[in-house]
């Protein structure tokens, strides 16, 4: 058991389980996973923030219109 499981395992369980435990609790996960993991991550790729699409390379360049000078009263 790594020192990372030792922790979560005292955090979550407040103590260390046995493997032969942590094993037995994550094994319903992990069957759920194994048999809906495809609708899952159809979900998380349908909820995802959309990118917008970059510009084609081939995008004219647009020249910046001429800023007018700001008004300055004396």
């Amino acid at each position: 058991m790594s020192d990372t499981e030792i922790l979560l395992d005292e955090v979550v369980h407040g103590g260390p389980v046995p493997s032969q435990e942590r094993h037995a609790r994550a094994w319903p996960a992990i069957e759920t996973w194994l048999a809906d993991g495809e609708i899952f991550l159809r979900q998380a790729r349908v909820s995802a923030p959309h990118r917008r699409p970059a510009l084609p390379v081939a995008a004219p360049v647009r020249p910046l219109a001429a800023a007018r000078p700001a008004h300055r009263g004396h």
